[in-house]
């Protein structure tokens, strides 16, 4: 009877049944719809999506596709996972961290096709186990191997808005009883578009207009080779290279349109042309070893990563009345980072429990450099030294571990503390400024699971976590939005920790997740505007506390047998203590999220799908945000016994996903942006699968350090 509740409750929330109508078609509904085999499954805190052979997933392109349905994941216009509302989550693929720079992942997860996830796993309350920068983990699951031989896929994808831009993958897999090899290329070609519109009252009562068109030309490829040797039954050993270059030209033009109050005169039009080509080189290899003796088991992870950007700027300012020459900036800007992590877990049974413990080494080395030159009045370019820096980072984490886990009746109880001491060095060269951190910091956790029924579980998790500022925020370079609008980073930031209670529900394929807690010394960004020069510009800072809640409800059914659904229903609460300007800002912000999709299989083995998702206002202590919205059309079908799949999707149809942001305080500055990024777009998906086996290949193992180290 509850079940059945819960689906009617469902269908009313998004709009199956008409108000008028409601009572004459309850009874109808009730004996048509049933609950589909567990799509969502909770498993000792961790949220299971089953992805394979599931009718939910079968029109998504990508893997990034995929994630976007994921309950209380947020997939931004930039790429960017939110995960409940405020947490970016680690990625992880088969348990292991798969941490990369930010337009690496996006790059492999938009290049990993649905076909190859067998599930993903959501852990909203990571345990003592995981790293303390993780408050929230996506775990993808690969379909395991299956069959001795070979096997391979290819797959091409051909995205189109105003510009075009192609995905081409290829994964070669080849396993025998001792070796199993592994091969992934990739290469992405084309232009992607970005805009970004921004309104400002200025102090001396002008209108000032902000307009950026950003093209980004893509030129990225990737390799990737893994072998696994398996020296007996309880010993593996396994090695893995890769490798990925983004190589880039950006082309953004900016102009500042500056009227008088009543946006009637004209009082300066000033145009920005940025020619920039960003690069990043990345070079990783992992070693691993396994071994299991009776009921203890041996891991050992370690790894070294090196992550090289490099980007020269051509930035000519020019007065479009006169078309006079302003301003003329050549900048050259350098980026290494060298990463090293060695990590041992050892795990076992005691008594009618299990333990695990472990030990993890990172030591991380970036080196910045950033040269301003500027054209003299003379017509020579001279050194910018207001804007030249050189900035050197250190960090060395040492971290340990101890979990104990034990089932009594039908309780599942795991407890577990973590220590990480912190060594870093901050050197700002340039300005002289040398900052020192050494903490040791405590995590504790404890998770407690609830059987109620075989189809009912009741779960609760506390832990404390740490997050330490990322090497791109803590380096005090600027970097233009444009010519009056920059951000700036920040090498005195501290570390935030953060106190998370989770309780969840599940009946079946109905999930309910209450989360809440409080971060300290919270990292963000604020503005600070000059009415002298009106120079906008962003710099970084801790928040003495921010307080945060949040529901998430999910539940998909089969409605009929060419109908599926599933719905995901959010609410969201945060209160950060924001000093500014004298005064200190406590706002309460409230939104909800509604997301879901509409599966319909249609004749000759079609299928077709509607995705939408809503936000509704929110922000932050300062800033103000408009509703968002969009919605995805997907037309899939396979062909040739499943070894050909063809897929259409139509994202954003209506062009409506925009970020916009309003300054609560007018007295303070009168300003409001826009971001727009393009997302609408067709985009076509082929694929081939060949070859003789099903084996799948371990992907990448990469770790927290490398993507905090991502620009």
């Amino acid at each position: 009877m509850m079940e059945r509740m819960y689906l009617v409750v469902t269908m009313l929330l998004f709009g199956c049944l008409s108000a008028s109508a409601q009572d004459s078609t309850r009874a109808n509904i009730l004996k048509e719809v049933e609950v589909v085999r567990p799509t969502y499954q909770r498993e000792a805190g961790k949220l299971i999506m089953h992805i394979a052979g599931n009718k939910l997933f079968k029109t998504a392109a990508n893997a990034m596709d995929v994630l976007k349905k994921l309950p209380g994941l947020e997939v931004g216009g930039d790429g960017s996972l939110l995960l409940s509302g405020r947490i970016t989550p680690g990625i992880f693929i088969n348990g292991k961290p798969q941490t990369m720079s930010a337009g690496e992942l996006q790059q492999y997860l938009n290049n990993l096709s649905p076909e190859l996830i067998a599930a993903i796993e959501v852990i909203n309350n990571p345990s003592s186990q995981y790293d303390g920068e993780y408050k929230g983990i996506i775990n993808i699951k690969l379909k395991p191997d299956i069959t001795l031989g070979w096997k391979g896929m290819i797959s091409a994808s051909l995205q189109q808005n105003q510009y075009r831009q192609a995905d081409n993958n290829l994964l070669l897999t080849y396993k025998s009883k001792k070796l199993a090899y592994t091969a992934r290329l990739g290469y992405t070609t084309g232009t992607t578009i970005r805009r970004y519109y921004a309104l400002q009252h200025l102090a001396n009562t002008n209108i000032m207009a902000t307009n950026t068109q950003m093209l980004t030309n893509n030129n990225n490829y990737s390799a990737q080779l893994g072998v696994e040797y398996a020296i007996n039954k309880d010993q593996q050993l396994e090695v893995l290279l890769r490798t990925s270059h983004l190589n880039c030209t950006t082309n953004s033009f900016n102009t500042l349109h500056t009227t008088d109050s009543l946006a009637k005169e004209v009082l300066f039009n000033t145009s920005s042309n940025n020619n920039a080509d960003p690069v990043q080189h990345n070079y990783a290899a992992n070693l691993n070893y396994t071994a299991r003796w009776g009921k203890t088991q041996l891991q050992v992870l370690t790894s070294l990563a090196t992550i090289g950007n490099q980007q020269t700027e051509d930035i000519q300012n020019k007065n479009t009345l006169t078309n006079q020459l302003q301003e003329y900036w050549l900048t050259n800007m350098k980026n290494d980072i060298f990463i090293r992590t060695a990590q041992v877990d050892l795990s076992g049974e005691l008594g009618k429990g299990k333990w695990r413990a472990g030990v993890k080494l990172a030591l991380t080395t970036t080196r910045n450099e950033l040269h301003y030159d500027t054209l003299s009045t003379a017509n020579l370019f001279v050194t910018d030294s207001n804007r030249t820096n050189n900035f050197q980072y250190d960090e060395h984490i040492t971290a340990g571990y101890i979990t104990y886990e034990r089932k009594l009746n039908k309780f599942n109880l795991i407890a577990g503390l973590r220590a990480e001491h912190t060594h870093s060095i901050g050197n700002a060269v340039t300005l002289s400024q040398v900052t020192k951190r050494n903490y040791l910091t405590w995590l504790p956790s404890l998770t407690v699971t609830f059987d109620i029924t075989p189809n009912q579980q009741l779960h609760v998790s506390v832990s404390r976590r740490i997050t330490r500022p990322t090497f791109p925020i803590l380096n005090p370079f600027r970097f233009y939005f444009s010519p009056l609008n920059y951000w700036v980073g920040n090498p005195l930031l501290l570390p935030s920790k953060t106190s998370a209670l989770t309780l969840s529900y599940s009946q079946k394929a109905f999930t309910v997740t209450v989360n809440m807690g409080r971060e300290k010394d919270p990292m963000t960004r604020y503005p600070e505007y000059n009415p002298t020069t009106n120079i906008l510009e962003y710099l970084g800072r801790n928040l003495p506390y921010n307080d945060f809640a949040g529901i998430e409800t999910s539940a998909p059914v089969v409605v009929t047998k060419w109908w599926r659904m599933s719905n995901t229903l959010a609410g969201y609460y945060k209160k950060e203590q924001t000093p500014y300007h004298g005064v200190t800002y406590t706002i309460p912000i409230t939104w909800f999220t509604v997301s879901g999709s509409q599966v319909f299989s249609l004749p000759r083995d079609f299928t077709f799908e509607v995705y939408y998702y809503y936000s509704s206002p929110n922000g932050d202590g300062l800033y103000f945000g408009r509703p968002l919205s969009y919605i995805d059309l997907s037309l899939q079908r396979s062909w040739l016994k499943g070894r050909l799949n063809t897929k259409v999707n139509y994202n954003d149809i209506l062009n409506t996903y925009r970020v916009q942001r309003i300054f609560r305080e007018k007295s303070i500055i009168d300003n409001r942006f826009t971001h727009w990024f393009g997302i609408r777009r067709a985009i076509l998906t082929v694929s081939y699968s060949f070859g003789r086996s099903t084996y799948k290949g371990r992907q990448i193992n990469k770790n927290e350090e490398e993507n905090r180290a991502g620009m």
